[in-house]
């Protein structure tokens, strides 16, 4: 795992590589992001930060965003 970022700041950035494989391997990804995702968020972090969450993290919306806001920012996107 490479952190990487402004974590001064408090935002830091990881990235997951394999020794010797190019292509993604998946099952170590979510192994990783879960754990790292769920200690951030249980000591009140954010998993997103100026760059927005992106579609790699859409499922854990629910858990750092309340349903109203949730529900704000699905009209904004429908417009």
């Amino acid at each position: 795992v490479v952190v990487w970022g402004h974590i001064a700041d408090g935002n830091a950035h990881i990235n997951i590589i394999t020794p010797g494989k190019y292509e993604k391997d998946d099952v170590l990804s979510k192994h990783i992001e879960t754990t790292v995702y769920d200690a951030v968020l249980e000591r009140r972090g954010s998993i997103s930060a100026e760059h927005g969450l992106g579609q790699s993290k859409n499922e854990y919306l629910g858990q750092i965003k309340e349903k109203s806001v949730l529900d704000v920012m699905s009209g904004m996107k429908a417009l």
